[in-house]
C-alpha cells in the first residue's frame, strides 16, 4: 500500500473528509463522532488540538470550553481530570450526554483501532511552539506522520512547523484568511483549504484560489459542503478532497458519480 497516494484524487475517486467527525449530527470532536465518519467511510478525519493548565493535548476546536461544554473558562485553565468531569455533548444532550473532551491519544487510538488507511488533518488551535512538537512527537509514536497533514489559521505556526519538522505535511488557506501571512508561508503548504460557503466565496473568487493553489503545487482542498448541490460544485472546480460538516452526503453523492470507491 502506497499511503502517499491515498492523499490525491483521481479519476475514480475524490478523497472525502469528516469534519470535526461528523459534526453536523454528533457533538463535535467527541470520539462517538470520529467513530461514525470513519465507520462511514471517510478518508480523512479533521480534528483541533488544544493543551490542558497539565500540559496534556486533548481535541476541542475552541480555545475556551464555553460554546461545547456545560462549563466556561479557557481550555487551558483546566486540568484533564477536571475536563473529563464536564459534559462535552454541545448540541445534543439527549442522545450523548455526559461524552467527555478526548485527549488527543484517544482519538488516534480510536482512529487506528479501525483504520490503517484513514488520514488525518491535525489543526493547531493552541498556537504555541510547543504545542506543536508535543503534537508531532505523538504522531510519531503513533507511527503515522505520513498519514497527517497539520493545519492552522496561523502562518507563522504553519511556517515554524516546516521548518522544526521538515518531513511534515502541512496546511494552510489562502493568505487573506491567516494571520501573520507572509507569501513565502505558501511554499510550506502541501494543501490549501478553499471555502466554498463564507461569506465572500463567490464562484469567481473559489476559481481564483484554486488556480492559485493549482500554480503553486499546492493540493486544493474544498470546505464545507453538506448538500448534493455543493459536493457537485466542489467536484466542477477539480477539488483533490471535499470536507463536510456531514461527510456521507459527499460520500453518498461521489459514489453515484462514480467518484468514490
Amino acid at each position: 500500500m502506497n499511503i502517499a497516494q491515498l492523499w490525491y484524487a483521481n479519476e475514480h475517486h475524490i478523497p472525502v473528509l469528516g469534519h470535526r467527525g461528523i459534526s453536523m449530527y454528533y457533538p463535535e470532536n467527541t470520539l462517538p463522532s470520529f467513530e461514525a465518519a470513519i465507520r462511514a467511510g471517510v478518508d480523512l478525519i479533521e480534528f483541533d488540538v488544544n493543551v490542558t493548565r497539565d500540559g496534556e493535548l486533548v481535541v476541542i476546536h475552541d480555545n475556551t470550553i464555553d460554546r461545547t461544554s456545560d462549563h466556561q473558562g479557557r481550555t487551558r485553565d483546566y486540568t484533564l481530570a477536571e475536563l473529563k468531569t464536564f459534559d462535552f455533548s454541545y448540541k445534543f444532550p439527549d442522545q450523548f450526554r455526559g461524552v467527555q473532551i478526548p485527549t488527543l491519544r484517544e482519538v488516534l487510538s480510536l482512529a487506528v483501532s479501525l483504520s490503517d488507511t484513514l488520514l488525518f488533518n491535525v489543526e493547531i488551535k493552541d498556537m504555541e511552539h510547543e504545542t506543536v512538537d508535543q503534537t508531532v512527537a505523538m504522531l510519531h509514536e503513533f507511527g503515522i506522520e505520513e498519514r497527517c497533514v497539520i493545519a492552522c489559521f496561523d502562518a507563522e505556526i504553519i511556517r515554524y512547523t516546516k521548518l522544526a519538522h521538515p518531513h511534515m505535511r502541512c496546511q494552510g488557506f489562502p493568505g487573506r484568511y491567516m494571520d501573520n501571512f507572509t507569501e513565502d508561508t505558501y511554499d510550506c503548504m502541501f494543501g490549501m483549504g478553499i471555502p466554498i460557503a463564507a461569506r465572500d466565496s463567490t464562484d469567481a473568487l473559489i476559481a481564483a484560489d484554486v488556480a492559485m493553489a493549482r500554480e503553486k503545487g499546492i493540493l486544493c482542498w474544498l470546505f464545507t459542503a453538506d448538500t448534493e448541490e455543493n459536493v457537485k460544485k466542489c467536484v466542477s472546480f477539480g477539488c483533490d478532497n471535499i470536507t463536510g460538516n456531514d461527510p456521507r452526503v459527499s460520500l453518498d453523492t461521489l459514489r453515484a458519480m462514480g467518484l468514490h470507491k
